[in-house]
């Protein structure tokens, strides 16, 4: 009977070298694949966060020139005629800035908080023709309907930091 003991020493470094490499291999790619699903992962909550920023910060600035609107429209009532051609003049300014603010939200989105800016937008519009017409001619009526018409004005902000805050608090 030979001696199969060499043999059995070769077959089994041999099976040695062939497991620790296959083990080897098999923990690289694993490790591989944990490495780029974590990868993965970060930079999906980092785009994330940037639109979460980005939306802050757009949305913070809308609010902030809706409010500039509204506090710049507040004294009307008090006004000559020729005051209320300056403020309308100035209005106008405020409302390009609100517009500007509107159209980067639209950019931003969601549709809920598009809506809601659009109609901030639609009712600065409104304002502007009410005040003209408190301009030509500073009645009772059309200073009352000016009021009437920034008092909704008014009630168009909270609709939109509601919408913009449940956006911010979703992502």
């Amino acid at each position: 009977m030979p001696d199969n003991s060499l043999f059995v020493a070769g077959l089994t470094g041999v099976t040695a070298i062939v497991a620790s490499s296959l083990a080897s291999w098999l923990t690289s790619r694993g490790n591989a694949r944990a490495a780029r699903v974590q990868v993965d992962a970060t930079v999906e909550a980092q785009r994330r966060e940037g639109t979460r920023q980005t939306r802050r910060v757009a949305y913070l600035d809308l609010i902030e020139q809706a409010q500039v609107v509204a506090d710049g429209l507040r004294g009307v009532d008090d006004l000559s005629v020729t005051e209320c051609e300056a403020a309308l003049a100035a209005h106008r300014d405020r409302h390009q800035r609100l517009r500007r603010a509107v159209t980067l939200v639209d950019l931003e989105g969601p549709s809920t908080v598009q809506v809601a800016a659009s109609n901030l937008l639609i009712m600065s519009g409104t304002l502007a023709t009410a005040l003209a017409a408190t301009a030509e001619n500073a009645g009772r009526d059309n200073r009352r309907e000016f009021q009437e018409t920034l008092r909704a004005y008014i009630r168009l902000i909270t609709p939109f930091v509601d919408a913009a805050a449940a956006v911010l608090n979703e992502t």
